[in-house]
């Protein structure tokens, strides 16, 4: 516990010196890993509602952004998608829990950027990701003790300890948090030890994919920033710390990948018609088999352009499982590819919109050589083809907030 309490004074430092909606901005962040979503949904709220006030008591100045518009562009086709959804009810829920869509953009489009100090809000964000951490650590210690089972300091079990949050979404916000540390200049003692404990931290979460492009990227970012200046002992230090967790990180990858492929049957994957209740899938087995069920969907459905609405691709996965016979339990599994998922419910249309958003943030992160834009976006860029990354509420408040705060220039519109 004595770990937590100088990382609590760092980040209330950083809070007394912050303005009303900075703080409201860290918060929407801060509330992402929490239990269930009416603290961030609140905390939006909040956040969106100081932004139209500021906007209406300041000569409505408000500043232009094209990743802004394109989310928006996006919300509009969602909310178009009533008129040929296969489902109206699934849409329209669908509208209410991507709201996010909508009112995180408009609030960034109303609030100045002089407003925001991007490294003190990524910075208390990622502060607060080592004390989850150290909480998740806590608490599977203890289980671990109680049950004597080791698999609580491990993957799902480990991001257990705070609440129902899955060990992808929480590698997804660690990385992002490695990638700040990593870069930020002159760092302190306490930076330093977050990006050496995160990075362990990360290892234990066991997200294959996360692990795989945050070493990739970082060890880009080291050897891309450290080649020509003078070699001193805390890089030294630092590169042998992350040789350390390199190693048993690579070696428990390619064990887990290597499992994942013996032990997927591909002929049987993508052949066989009935596969019963008790047959044993593997996470790429079950991720092939989407795939072809996905294909034979759009077969069947043809309805490439536009989908079969928002929030309405389940039921045809549904009868899927159904048809080939699969256990009870994985009713309602999503595609867990973001490609498929959005492709599926909005079509050639809307999958072209997600990837310019996508294309736009990538070519700003070359053309201002920001290597931490970079690294985030393509963090999400390959998440998004293992998880429905941004379907899910921790997945596209993450995604918005992030996109947005990076790509804040200064430009406005009176």
């Amino acid at each position: 516990m004595a770990a937590i309490f100088p990382i609590f004074k760092s980040v209330f430092q950083k809070i007394k010196k912050t303005n009303l909606t900075e703080i409201l901005l860290i918060t929407v962040l801060v509330t992402i890993p929490i239990v269930g979503h009416a603290t961030n949904s609140i905390a939006i709220i909040l956040f969106f509602l100081s932004a139209c006030y500021k906007f209406i008591t300041n000569k409505k100045q408000f500043y232009f952004n094209k990743i802004s518009l394109l989310l928006i562009s996006l919300y509009i086709l969602f909310l178009c998608s009533l008129l040929w959804t296969n489902n109206l009810g699934n849409t329209k829920s669908g509208l209410e829990q991507f709201l996010s869509y909508l009112v995180l953009p408009i609030a960034f489009i109303f609030n100045s950027d002089k407003q925001f100090n991007k490294e003190k809000v990524i910075s208390i964000f990622s502060f607060s990701l080592v004390i989850y951490a150290l909480l998740c650590l806590i608490v599977g210690v203890v289980n671990t003790s109680k049950y004597s089972d080791i698999s609580f300091l491990f993957y799902h079990k480990l991001s257990g300890g705070l609440g129902n949050l899955n060990a992808i979404y929480l590698s997804a916000f660690i990385s992002l948090a490695i990638s700040f540390f990593l870069t930020k200049p002159n760092k302190s003692k306490l930076e330093f030890f977050s990006l050496i404990f995160l990075s362990l931290f990360l290892v234990l979460l066991s997200s294959k994919m996360v692990i795989a492009i945050t070493l990739m990227t970082s060890i880009f970012y080291f050897l891309k920033k450290r080649k020509f200046k003078k070699i001193n002992l805390k890089s030294v230090v630092l590169f042998i710390a992350v040789l350390l967790i390199i190693i048993p990180a690579a070696s428990n990858l390619y064990s887990r990948i290597k499992v994942e492929f013996e032990e997927t049957k591909m002929e049987e994957v993508l052949h066989k018609k009935d596969f019963g209740p008790v047959y044993l899938w593997t996470g790429f087995g079950l991720r092939v088999f989407q795939t072809k069920a996905f294909i034979e969907i759009l077969k069947e459905k043809k309805n490439i352009v536009l989908g079969s609405g928002l929030n309405n691709s389940q039921d045809n996965l549904n009868e899927k499982y159904k048809e080939y016979n699969f256990y009870p339990g994985f009713l309602n599994y999503n595609y867990h590819n973001q490609y498929m998922q959005i492709f599926a419910e909005l079509g050639v249309v809307g999958l072209c919109l997600l990837l310019l958003i996508i294309l736009f943030i990538f070519k700003e992160a070359i053309i201002y050589k920001d290597y931490f834009l970079l690294s985030f976006i393509i963090l999400i860029l390959v998440v998004s083809f293992t998880e429905s990354f941004l379907w899910r509420q921790r997945g596209m408040v993450f995604f918005i907030t992030v996109s947005l705060l990076l790509t804040k220039r200064e430009q406005y519109i009176n």
